[in-house]
């Protein structure tokens, strides 16, 4: 059973990449959540949208608790001048989420019912994987990954932005479907 979880830590990017390593978390996706106007919000008309990252897990492996203690070590607690475009927030999905969100006491962040997640344009997804693939050859070109399944480029888009530890990635099943060269490239990126 996969279950589904959405959190707005600021910039989109980089809890995409800090929650897609975990295990047991399976798929990531950046868009807007929280919002009322526009009607279908961009990243160039975002109004009161908040930016926000969907997680879809497996409760087997990690559990909502989880989650949520890495949100709150890695976000930053809102504050009067906070835009909402980048305001700290968790979108609970069922009333069992909001019951242990109400009990970790998570301060200075805004809490409410998920209602609607809009995808924000294909070229903020897995930004941190797109910026590799721009910047060396090592990674081939961003259409030889469109295939390679959501889970995949989930996992890459993290250990490629340096989060992780080599043990995660060496645990990683996927990982065999890599050359020896893409390997050598994210161990090098995860001592740094």
């Amino acid at each position: 059973m996969v279950e589904t979880t959405t959190f707005s830590l600021g910039c989109f990017w980089d809890p995409d990449a800090h929650f897609g390593i975990l295990d047991g978390v399976l798929i990531t996706r950046v868009g807007y959540c929280g919002g009322t106007h526009p009607s279908t919000p961009t990243y160039k008309s975002i109004g009161d949208y908040t930016e926000s990252v969907q997680i879809d897990f497996d409760p087997k492996r990690i559990s909502f608790a989880q989650l949520l203690s890495y949100f709150n070590q890695w976000h930053i607690p809102n504050t009067s001048t906070t835009r909402s475009q980048y305001a700290a927030a968790i979108f609970y999905h069922n009333e069992e989420q909001h019951r242990q969100i109400k009990e970790m006491k998570i301060e200075n962040v805004r809490i409410d019912a998920f209602k609607k997640f809009y995808e924000v344009e294909e070229y903020h997804q897995k930004y941190n994987l797109k910026r590799k693939t721009m910047e060396t050859d090592i990674f081939g070109k961003e259409e030889d990954w469109i295939n390679k399944g959501k889970e995949m480029t989930t996992k890459l888009n993290g250990f490629l932005a340096g989060y992780g530890t080599i043990e995660q990635f060496q645990q990683w099943n996927k990982r065999q479907e890599l050359t020896r060269e893409q390997q050598n490239y994210i161990k090098h990126k995860l001592k740094q």
